[in-house]
């Protein structure tokens, strides 16, 4: 009885299917676009950009908060002021201050469109007005307004404001009520343009990755021109192709994005804390909710996400130029 002869096994030279780009003996094409200096400049280059999205991610949130908590919180409320001079520009004392304020409070506790009037005691306008006086300059012997806050009914309309300041000027002929509504709309202006500016450096930062990481890859492409023809013959298809470029700046981009969203929390961390070290009122707060903190946690993956697409339509495109 014969023994039937092994079939032979087929010979599987590593070094030469690395050559030819293959990885395993699974014949998986791999080409080798991870050794160059240009990787590197890539992951840092996405790095970069994914710090800068997200400081101008934070800053647009930061912004917000602060028209909402401003805004809010001067919404159908006025300030009266009782300035410590009368009409012809002398000094009033304390008493007079005092007396004035007190007519001036009964006048708005029986006014209908009054919810609450309070007044401010010296304490508080002394700590309103420090940031710009200094507390040195800031003493006894300094005249200082009466100021009264003034809670108003939501229906309260402009007609209704001119009344209820015509009232007022009974006890002082020169007492001020604030609607804060032109520095209110300067402030919203102001934080409108400056989240305008924070989109607009997002969708740059977006077009400079896209336009870098094309740019790569075509480098790339360019470089391993012979291999990828190579693979044409050996009936490799464009998409198994375009997968090994995808991959490569799926990988590069999820490097750079962790490194740069690590910088941007370990920026923010320092920013909010030099910000409530300097405890002034007139900063924004740099606290960020669980649902902001989520959004610029997608950050690394959104640049992800880009260089991916930017990859694969590259490579096509560039494919379909072959002959």
């Amino acid at each position: 009885m014969t023994v039937p002869a092994k079939p032979k096994k087929k010979s599987f030279n590593l070094r030469r299917e690395r050559m030819l780009g293959r990885a395993t003996e699974k014949r998986r094409y791999d080409l080798p676009l991870n050794k160059g200096a240009g990787s590197g400049f890539l992951m840092v280059l996405i790095a970069l950009m994914t710090f800068l999205a997200m400081m101008a991610v934070a800053a647009s949130f930061t912004l917000s908060a602060m028209t909402h908590r401003w805004s809010s919180g001067l919404e159908n409320r006025v300030t009266v002021e009782i300035p410590a001079t009368d009409m012809d520009g002398n000094l009033r004392d304390a008493d007079a201050v005092n007396d004035i304020a007190a007519k001036a409070l009964s006048i708005l506790h029986t006014h209908p469109a009054v919810i609450d009037s309070q007044r401010m005691d010296d304490a508080e306008i002394r700590k309103l007005v420090e940031p710009w006086l200094g507390s040195n300059l800031l003493n006894d012997t300094i005249p200082l307004p009466a100021l009264i806050t003034v809670a108003l009914r939501p229906e309260t309309d402009a007609p209704t404001l001119g009344q209820l300041t015509i009232s007022l000027r009974s006890a002082a002929s020169n007492i001020r009520v604030d609607t804060h509504e032109e520095w209110l709309k300067d402030l919203l202006r102001f934080t409108g343009a400056m989240q305008l500016g924070a989109l607009m450096i997002s969708l740059v930062i977006g077009v400079t990755t896209i336009t870098a990481v094309a740019g790569a890859v075509r480098a790339r492409m360019a470089v391993h021109r012979a291999d990828v023809e190579l693979l044409h013959i050996m009936g490799a298809s464009d998409g198994y192709i375009t997968k090994q470029f995808q991959r490569h700046a799926l990988i590069l981009a999820l490097k750079g994005g962790l490194a740069g969203a690590l910088a941007g929390a370990l920026a923010m961390m320092v920013t909010g804390w030099v910000s409530g070290e300097m405890g002034a009122a007139i900063l924004p707060d740099f606290t960020l909710s669980g649902g902001q903190i989520a959004v610029l946690c997608l950050t690394p993956l959104l640049a992800a996400a880009i260089a991916t697409t930017t990859a694969r339509f590259t490579v096509l495109r560039v494919l379909s130029t072959f002959p």
